[in-house]
C-alpha cells in the first residue's frame, strides 16, 4: 500500500507539473510571445591547426534571439550573400577577422558592415570572422590566409572587441573543439561547474529551440541577474582599471603587432577597428553599472580602452590605421544597435560600424601599394 501511495503521488506531481507547464507555455505564446532561437552546430568543425573554423559551402539559418538569417559560405569558409555569384572583378581585396561581431549570424548579410563597405568601396572582401575566436586565432587566420598560394590583399581588417579579446598571450591557440555541441547525458558527468554546465548544454539548447516559456522565463533570470547590465559575464576587464594589466595591454598590442607585421611582410596595409563592450556606448558615466556593483567604485573607468589601449596601438608602426568605435555608438546611443536577446550590433549598429569604417578604408584602398616584405 505504501508503494501504490508514493507512486500515485509522483505520477499526480508529473500530471500536475506538466498541465503547470503547458498551461503556462500557452499563456507566453498567447500574451508575451517569444522568438525562438535556434544553433547551427554544422556551421563549424573542429581544426587541429587552429580549433575550430567554419565549414565551406554550407547553407544554414541561424537565430541567435532577434530573426531567421540565412548563413552561407564560399569555399574557403567565409560568409558571402546566399545566393549571389563569386565576383571576378576584384581590383582590390580586403581580408576582415575578427569573432562573431564580425561573423554577425544575427544580421542579414546585406546589412552587415562587410556587405555596405563592398558596395561603397568596390573591392572584394573576404569575411572571415568565425564565433568564438580569440586575438591568437586572429593571428594564426591571418598569417595562413595571406601565405596561401596565390593570395594577396590590399588591406586587412583586425575586429578587436574588448570584451573578450584581451589577453596576455596572443600565441596561445585553443585546442580542437565543438562549437554549440555537447554530448547529451541523462546525468551529469560530475559535479564541478563546467562538467554541470557541458551536462545542461544541450538540454539548455533544446529548451530554448522548443519553449517560450522557457526562453521569456531565462531572459527574465537574467536580466535580474544583471542589475549592471553589463551582460551574462559581469563587468568585462577592460572596463576595470585594477583588471586592465600592463601584461594584457602589452600582449594585446603584441598580438596585433604581429598581424601588422604579417600584413606589411605581404604588402598589405592593416587597420585595426576597436569594438567596444556596449555598456562603454549606452552608459557612458557608469552609472547604472555601479548601481548594480557599488562595491566597484573607483575602480570602473567606461573610457578605459580608449585611453590606455587605443593609443597604444595607434603607435604601432605596421598597423596602418586604428578605428575607436566608441565615439560613434556613444554618440547615437541607442540601444537599437544592439540586438535584444544576443548582444551582439544589430544591422543599425552594423550601418555605424560602416559609417566609421568607409572614409578610413577608402584611403588605406587609395594609398600606394606598399613594397612586399615591409
Amino acid at each position: 500500500m505504501t508503494a501504490r501511495r508514493i507512486a500515485f503521488r509522483v505520477i499526480l506531481l508529473l500530471a500536475l507539473g506538466t498541465s503547470a507547464a503547458l498551461l503556462l507555455e500557452g499563456l507566453v505564446r498567447v500574451f508575451q510571445p517569444q522568438i525562438l532561437p535556434h544553433d547551427v552546430p554544422d556551421l563549424w568543425v573542429p581544426d587541429a591547426a587552429i580549433g575550430w573554423r567554419r565549414q565551406p559551402n554550407k547553407h544554414v539559418v541561424a537565430n541567435a534571439g532577434e530573426r531567421d538569417v540565412d548563413v552561407c559560405t564560399n569555399a574557403l569558409g567565409d560568409r558571402v550573400e546566399c545566393g549571389a555569384p563569386a565576383r571576378t572583378d576584384c581590383a582590390k581585396r580586403v581580408l576582415v577577422v575578427g569573432d562573431s561581431y564580425v561573423e554577425a549570424l544575427s544580421v542579414p548579410f546585406e546589412e552587415t558592415a562587410w556587405s555596405r563597405l563592398e558596395h561603397d568601396n568596390g573591392a572584394c572582401t573576404d569575411v572571415a570572422g568565425v564565433g568564438a575566436y580569440y586575438l591568437s586565432q586572429y593571428v594564426a587566420q591571418t598569417r595562413e590566409r595571406l601565405r596561401a598560394p596565390g593570395a594577396h590583399y590590399d588591406l586587412v581588417i583586425v575586429s578587436l572587441y574588448v570584451g573578450n579579446d584581451l589577453t596576455d598571450d596572443p600565441e596561445k591557440l585553443p585546442k580542437p573543439q565543438d562549437v554549440q555541441r555537447r554530448p547529451v547525458r541523462l546525468f551529469p558527468a560530475g559535479f564541478s561547474e563546467n562538467q554541470l554546465k557541458d551536462w545542461f548544454f544541450p538540454w539548455n539548447q533544446w529548451l530554448k529551440a522548443h519553449s517560450e516559456a522557457y526562453v521569456a522565463t531565462r531572459f527574465a533570470i537574467r536580466r535580474w541577474m544583471d542589475p549592471g547590465d553589463v551582460g551574462i559575464y559581469g563587468v568585462p576587464e577592460a572596463l576595470r582599471r585594477s583588471e586592465l594589466t600592463p601584461a594584457l595591454l602589452d600582449g594585446t598590442t603584441r598580438g596585433l603587432r604581429e598581424i601588422g607585421e604579417e600584413a606589411h611582410r605581404h604588402g598589405t596595409r592593416c587597420l585595426v577597428v576597436v569594438v567596444p563592450h556596449r555598456s562603454q556606448a549606452l552608459d557612458p558615466d557608469g552609472s547604472v553599472l555601479l548601481r548594480g556593483f557599488p562595491q566597484l567604485k573607483g575602480d570602473v573607468d567606461m573610457d578605459l580602452t580608449s585611453r590606455e589601449l587605443v593609443p597604444r596601438l595607434r603607435a604601432v608602426p605596421e598597423i596602418d590605421r586604428v578605428v575607436d568605435l566608441l565615439p560613434p555608438l556613444r554618440a547615437r546611443a541607442d540601444p537599437e544597435l544592439w540586438g535584444t536577446a544576443d548582444a551582439h550590433l544589430s544591422p543599425k549598429g552594423h550601418e555605424v560600424w560602416f559609417e566609421a569604417l568607409r572614409d578610413p578604408v577608402r584611403e588605406l584602398l587609395a594609398a600606394p601599394p606598399l613594397p612586399a616584405g615591409g
